[in-house]
């Protein structure tokens, strides 16, 4: 195969896979569709470039917002153009005139650009939300509440689920306040330095700088989730959904099913990888039908302890009587015991392996570990909070 087969192979591949179903033609604001932008940017790619990659030709906006309660142009309003009188269609507008300043052609609505009514189609979209945005030559975001960028930390667009893929997946980003003036005067505001912009970001997501500049994956699931935490969903199974990008899984979309089956297929999903840190919660189970392994929501991250884990796989399989995970059960026996009237604190010590200790705390009240305990072996219950760590 020659490399100008190899280009327009590339080109046609990506076109068909990687960029949404459908854009906007911002010349007559009508929709059109992956063949169309495919016509539209083929001659553009180049006969003779070893490097070349089909982002460079197929370039799009992408519209990042919080939802008006009622009022945003659908796809059908779009198709019958019955749009121009809803109240989100200046929106939508001064999106699109936004998009033509950064010299696109095309751009990408969530409100308008997905036939909700067709269900393969909705299955896809939810599913392929992060990369659209993450090959996005520009995501523009719209803070409806701020005016300033004082106002910006409690703005409702960093309280919403869908929302931190829309942040973390793009490559640049141009905020725009509520009267859709710029935030700052620079083209690209998602900026690898410390600017005022990243810094309220920061406080504003409780994202670390670095983490900002996100790559999807299984991994330091413990960590992530927290970043979820604190954010709603209008649909229940939204909270899952709305993950799969940033953990690189797949879901079969299934509205109606409920949130907390919707989580648990999520982490089931997650384990699959075998990063240790997905265990890393606390509080209450899922009401899963063999595990009691499984959190119940993002909220199951938030102050957890500060674990290190091996970069090692650890097989995990979710079976039809439980998770199946290979472990080391060791002896352990109490060096040290507190009672303060309210708990419990156990020092634990493995005589096979005096490196491994585990600071222990029971608040089980009904049953404070009894002096008959024996020092050998101690069952952990569900309830109770420890941590373990190498000295």
């Amino acid at each position: 195969m020659n490399q100008e087969e190899s280009n327009f192979d590339k080109f046609e591949r990506y076109v068909m896979n990687n960029i949404p179903i459908r854009l906007i033609r911002l010349s007559d604001m009508k929709f059109v569709v992956r063949s169309d932008v495919k016509k539209h940017f083929r001659g553009s790619v180049p006969l003779e470039d070893s490097l070349y990659h089909p982002s460079e030709s197929v370039r799009y906006a992408i519209l990042s917002h919080r939802w008006l309660d009622e009022g945003e142009p659908t796809y059908d309003d779009m198709k019958a153009d019955t749009a121009e009188g809803l109240a989100g269609y200046a929106k939508l507008k001064n999106f699109c005139e936004k998009a033509k300043e950064y010299g696109m052609e095309f751009a990408w609505s969530d409100t308008c650009c997905i036939d909700k009514n067709n269900s393969t189609e909705l299955d896809e979209s939810i599913r392929s939300m992060f990369r659209w945005y993450r090959n996005s030559a520009i995501c523009i975001v719209h803070l409806a509440q701020s005016e300033t960028i004082v106002d910006v930390e409690h703005d409702e667009w960093f309280t919403r689920g869908w929302t931190l893929q829309e942040l973390l997946a793009p490559e640049r980003i141009k905020f725009f306040y509520k009267r859709w003036t710029p935030m700052t005067d620079d083209e690209d505001d998602k900026n690898m330095e410390p600017t005022e912009v990243m810094e309220t970001l920061e406080r504003a997501t409780r994202i670390p700088f670095n983490d900002l500049f996100f790559t999807p994956g299984p991994i330091r699931v413990d960590k992530r989730m927290t970043w979820a935490a604190r954010r709603k969903t209008t649909r229940a199974e939204d909270v899952a959904y709305s993950l799969m990008g940033m953990f690189d899984v797949s879901l079969q979309v299934a509205y109606g099913e409920g949130g907390d089956r919707a989580f648990c297929r999520l982490i089931e999903a997650i384990m699959q990888a075998g990063d240790p840190s997905v265990f890393n919660w606390k509080g209450q189970s899922a009401e899963h039908c063999t595990s009691r392994a499984i959190p119940q929501s993002p909220q199951s991250y938030v102050n957890c302890q500060v674990l290190e884990f091996d970069a090692e796989r650890l097989e995990m399989t979710m079976t039809s009587l439980g998770l199946r995970v290979p472990l080391a059960i060791l002896p352990l026996n109490i060096s040290w015991r507190r009672f303060d009237g309210s708990s419990t604190c156990l020092k634990l010590k493995c005589p096979l392996c005096p490196t491994i200790e585990i600071d222990f705390t029971s608040y089980d009240h009904t049953n404070l570990f009894p002096e008959d305990i024996s020092e050998s072996v101690l069952s952990l219950r569900r309830n109770d909070y420890f941590n373990s760590y190498m000295v």
